[in-house]
């Protein structure tokens, strides 16, 4: 995932701050800030729900995908129980769960602060994102506490058996193929430059007549993988011996077209792609095989696991609601 889409992930319910400079105004000034909903230590105030969902709203906008009138109400709804559940969560937690959740976020932000050029474009990612490095920081924080209690008080309570993971893999068989997978190795002319324009034309079929001379070598038996180091220009696989391993579906229809149609050992025709020219030779077929069980089963059970802990969560949140007597207006 890249680091501006994990930004994005996380801090789409934070408090962006110009809207909350905004809120301390039209809210706090002009209006009285209405309670939505409380209980014991739990309360929600009409000015957190109105940023949580202008946050939201710049977050989607920012995105391309604007929010119609009409789910309004049911954003704020949503967004009423998210911020009640966390702060009954965060109520719930123990010295141990505050302290896991403090290690987790630090570790989590350490790892984004990484990703980023640098710290201060990490800062100015996060404000394009609508928050401030403190917001963000307490946002994640509070989201890695809410985690530990859940882990503590539903996932750790859960029990799955190697009876129900072989049952899951015995129902699911095609989760566990792995499809035919083709070894290639091919020589690349590109047909663009490195800023990513098309080159002229007479420049392409200078190209295209050089490999049909590399084509001709190769069939009459020059070592390829000289041939591949000496002319490819395929960065990534040039140095690797052209080689790419990849499923239907995963390349350019024509480069897939011309691969398959192969047997190992053979080179094809030169094929034209978006990419540029190519020649490809085919190394090997792996044929479509099943996952043995052990291979899954760790994978399976926490599949499992998350699926009943996402069963159990509504119920613990109500019966959370329940003790706290929480009571809830609405906007």
């Amino acid at each position: 995932m890249k680091f501006t889409s994990l930004l994005l992930a996380v801090a789409i319910m934070a408090l962006p701050a110009t809207f909350a400079q905004a809120a301390k105004s039209t809210y706090g000034d002009l209006f009285p800030d209405k309670v939505v909903a409380k209980g014991k230590g739990v309360e929600v105030k009409a000015s957190q729900v109105e940023e949580a969902y202008l946050a939201f709203k710049a977050n989607r906008a920012a995105s391309g995908r604007a929010i119609p009138d009409a789910q309004r109400k049911q954003i704020e709804d949503q967004i009423i129980d998210r911020l009640l559940a966390t702060q009954l969560f965060l109520n719930r937690a123990t010295e141990a769960d505050k302290k896991e959740g403090a290690a987790t976020s630090e570790k989590f932000i350490g790892e984004l602060k990484k990703r980023a050029p640098s710290e201060a474009a990490f800062h100015r990612q996060l404000r394009a994102e609508g928050v401030t490095p403190e917001q963000f920081e307490k946002q994640v924080r509070e989201q890695a506490i809410v985690k530990a209690v859940i882990d503590r008080e539903i996932k750790g309570k859960q029990n799955i058996t190697s009876e129900q993971v072989k049952k899951f893999y015995t129902d699911n068989p095609d989760k566990f193929k792995e499809p035919e997978m083709f070894k290639v190795s091919h020589i690349l002319l590109a047909t663009k430059d490195q800023a990513g324009r098309e080159l002229p034309n007479d420049i392409k079929a200078e190209k295209r007549q050089k490999l049909e001379q590399i084509l001709a070598q190769a069939r009459d038996g020059k070592n390829w993988e000289t041939l591949v180091k000496d002319n490819s220009e395929d960065g990534p696989t040039k140095e690797k011996g052209g080689e790419y391993t990849f499923a239907r579906g995963q390349m350019p229809l024509e480069f897939e077209a011309a691969a398959i149609s192969l047997q190992p050992g053979q080179v094809s025709d030169v094929v034209s792609t978006r990419y540029g020219f190519h020649i490809i030779k085919l190394l090997e077929r792996i044929p479509s095989k099943t996952i043995d069980l052990a291979q899954v089963e760790d994978r399976i059970r926490d599949a499992l696991l998350q699926e009943a802990v996402q069963k159990e969560l509504p119920t613990f949140v109500d019966q959370l609601k329940k003790e706290a007597a929480v009571e809830i207006t609405g906007m």
